[in-house]
């Protein structure tokens, strides 16, 4: 399996090993950012998809940011996870970001 490993601590400083398959991500990544916007919110709706889509952006932050390619948007660093947040709150949120995240997902963070 093709994959990114990365390392992390907790504040207890246990360590927790994680591996990315990038071309799983790509492939994933490339379904949610060419899908129609109407198709896109429903994913927004859905937890399972919307949790696809915050793991993406996480991993796409990581690599832009390990590569010394700060990301920001709008909001400063990591608005967009923000956003997604606020889709769980219910229907009228999505509704109200569903547009913007679905731009900085396909145009701002590209997934390379």
């Amino acid at each position: 399996m093709s994959g990114i490993s990365y390392e992390i601590q907790n504040r207890k400083l246990q360590s927790y090993k994680h591996t990315f398959d990038y071309n799983f991500c790509k492939r994933k990544y490339n379904e949610y950012a060419c899908m129609p916007l109407e198709e896109f919110k429903k994913c927004l709706s859905n937890a399972q998809k919307l949790g696809e889509i915050g793991h993406l952006c996480s991993f796409i932050y990581w690599i832009k940011n390990k590569e010394r390619h700060e990301y920001r948007d709008t909001f400063g660093d990591y608005g967009l996870i923000h956003l997604l947040f606020h889709c769980l709150e219910g229907a009228e949120q999505v509704n109200i970001h569903a547009e913007y995240i679905h731009s900085l997902f396909k145009e701002d963070i590209r997934l390379v």
